[in-house]
């Protein structure tokens, strides 16, 4: 019977083992010959037929555990580690108990061959390690990043013009900070995540940013949910298998959605104008047609196609809000107006493009450039103490309050800009587009541009017709 192992006899195999090394190195055997091996066994037996655990040194210095057992009358070796007291090595008692186990392992396995068994669960280990990895691979198809880019993609298929911001928002507040969220499988979000991701934007400072986002994701995963029953969902959310909204527990953050009163002045307003007459960049022309038409959206009117404008008119299409299909939104097209369309329509035309603003033949122009133009011109103004800080959509707001100051009437500025039009009457009954009024009151406007008339006259308003009429 094999003596029991103790740590002196460990190292005294090692030191032997060293020994004949060296040994068999002094005497250089010849290439003909086969060199005597330098290994050293030694045994500890546990068990009848509980095996043995066996010690494999080697003249290296380096010895190996292993668990031999008997399978037909032959010896067989599996390897539990090297020996030491390292971080991936076994001691002599930390061996032992792994050689106990495998002696349990071997007697629950039929054959007795405890080998192939092993061989057999390490397959299927590498089986399921290829398996994940496969997922993995797939992921993107499936994963946050694309839920968010699928969604753009059905509000650009609507005509929404938040699509642009979507994908900008996804790619600078969740794929590049938190790209193992956005690389991972979007069915897998959790909700602590999602406030995660929101909370970096808030404590950077960005709180209507951080509402964006939410409003962004929520509405992307309950897009994806409703998949299944909703045959006017894109096909392609029907991939994600989302079982839940990680975001729909969230806590709205209203105290980021105060509405923004920020207006130009008429002094301010003049000099944004002057500095944009000067150039014809595309950017510059979008700005100054949408002031021109009265304050229209700049990310609405540069998806205007060529064959949007008909004569002296633009039809525009607005899908703010909950509306199912956008609004036809008509208006007429002023002297000034209708030289930049000119401009615009040749260069569309030479660009073979059917957009008005292309970015090339397939695409139009992304709002976020002339967003980018607008923080140049401003900076420039800021620079010469010519107004203080203002936004893009700030224009908007600004035509609206000079255009009241002209004496543009509320209903008539309503119809102008397409917003509070969402009544029964409105969507069902009015169909009477004003357009006699809008052009009264858009060719005054574009004066007041050119520096004519001031503000405070009195300039046209909707007039009020008779029940049999509107009925």
């Amino acid at each position: 019977m094999a003596a029991k192992l103790t740590d002196a006899a460990v190292q005294a195999a090692i030191k032997k083992a060293i020994k004949k090394a060296k040994e068999i190195e002094k005497a250089a055997p010849s290439k003909e010959k086969k060199a005597p091996s330098a290994t050293v066994w030694k045994h500890e037996s546990r068990g009848r037929g509980a095996g043995a655990l066996s010690l494999k040194a080697a003249g290296n210095g380096r010895a190996h555990w292993y668990f031999r057992y008997a399978l037909d009358r032959k010896n067989q070796y599996v390897p539990i580690g090297p020996y030491g007291k390292g971080a991936d090595e076994l001691t002599l008692q930390a061996a032992r108990a792994r050689c106990d186990e495998l002696a349990v392992q071997r007697a629950a396995v039929p054959t007795g061959d405890l080998r192939g068994s092993l061989a057999v669960q390490e397959a299927a280990r590498e089986a399921e390690h290829r398996q994940q990895v496969q997922a993995v691979q797939q992921a993107p198809s499936h994963s946050l990043a694309a839920l968010m880019d699928v969604y753009a993609d059905a509000l650009d298929a609507r005509g929404k013009g938040a699509a642009g911001d979507v994908r900008g928002i996804t790619k600078r507040h969740i794929v590049e900070p938190f790209s193992q969220y956005a690389e991972a499988p979007a069915r897998e979000l959790t909700q602590r995540q999602a406030v995660e991701i929101i909370r970096r934007v808030v404590e950077r400072g960005n709180g209507r940013t951080a509402g964006k986002l939410r409003s962004y994701l929520r509405a992307a995963f309950a897009l994806a949910l409703r998949a299944e029953s909703d045959a006017s969902a894109p096909s392609k959310m029907l991939g994600f298998n989302i079982e839940s909204n990680p975001v729909a527990g969230t806590v709205a953050m209203p105290q980021f959605n105060r509405t923004r009163e920020r207006a130009l002045s008429e002094d301010e307003l003049r000099a944004l104008w002057k500095r944009l007459t000067a150039t014809d960049t595309p950017s510059s022309l979008a700005i100054r047609l949408a002031v021109l038409l009265g304050g229209q959206r700049v990310e609405q009117l540069i998806r205007t196609n060529i064959s949007d404008v008909e004569g002296d008119t633009i039809t525009l299409y607005d899908p703010k809000g909950r509306r199912t299909a956008p609004r036809v939104h008509v208006l007429p097209i002023g002297e000034e107006a209708g030289k930049i369309i000119t401009v615009l329509k040749a260069r569309a035309e030479a660009a073979a493009s059917p957009y008005l603003f292309p970015a090339d033949e397939a695409k139009p122009m992304n709002v976020r450039t002339v967003s980018k133009y607008m923080q140049s011109v401003r900076k420039t103004m800021t620079e010469a103490k010519e107004t203080t800080d203002f936004l893009l959509a700030d224009v908007r707001r600004t035509c609206e309050t000079r255009m009241a100051e002209l004496g543009v009437s509320k209903d008539l500025r309503a119809q102008i800009q397409s917003h509070g039009l969402g009544g029964v009457q409105d969507r069902h009954y009015d169909r009477y587009e004003y357009l006699k009024e809008k052009r009264i009151a858009l060719d005054a406007w574009a004066a007041w541009l050119a520096g004519g008339q001031r503000s405070g006259a009195n300039v046209v308003g909707i007039k009020t017709r008779s029940k049999k009429k509107a009925a």
